[in-house]
């Protein structure tokens, strides 16, 4: 799983292998680890009822979403991504993109994507 952060928003990029799990589990997650023994934990996470939330407490980031529409998307295959906005206190909103993660047109050294989605662009 790969994750970006831009100011006010957050990009969840799942292999697979990381959508299957999701779909099956209700959980997927991925850590970065730092020296000094410190890591930071991001995670995709269904939930029974409610809406779509995000945490982070603990080093850990927790984005959660209905599990039905976490499947409704891992079992679509035009489905291409989850879209989701937080509001936020001051009135603005935190923007959720949670979506899979294609393989690149362009080969790049020394990066196996072979667990990635195919590219719909891709001549092959």
């Amino acid at each position: 799983m790969k994750l970006r952060l831009l100011d006010d928003s957050i990009r969840m990029r799942l292999s697979q292998s990381d959508v299957k799990t999701a779909d099956a589990t209700g959980l997927v997650e991925g850590t970065t680890r730092f020296p000094g023994s410190t890591a930071f934990t991001f995670a995709l996470e269904g939930i029974a009822d409610g809406d779509a939330s995000a945490a982070f407490a603990a080093d850990r980031l927790v984005i959660s979403l209905p599990q039905t529409e976490i499947a409704q998307w891992a079992n679509d295959n035009t489905a291409v991504s989850i879209r989701k906005e937080i509001a936020l206190p001051d009135g603005s909103a935190l923007k959720i993109l949670v979506e899979k993660d294609f393989q690149c047109l362009t080969p790049r050294e020394g990066e196996d994507q072979g667990d990635m989605f195919q590219n719909p662009a891709s001549t092959c």
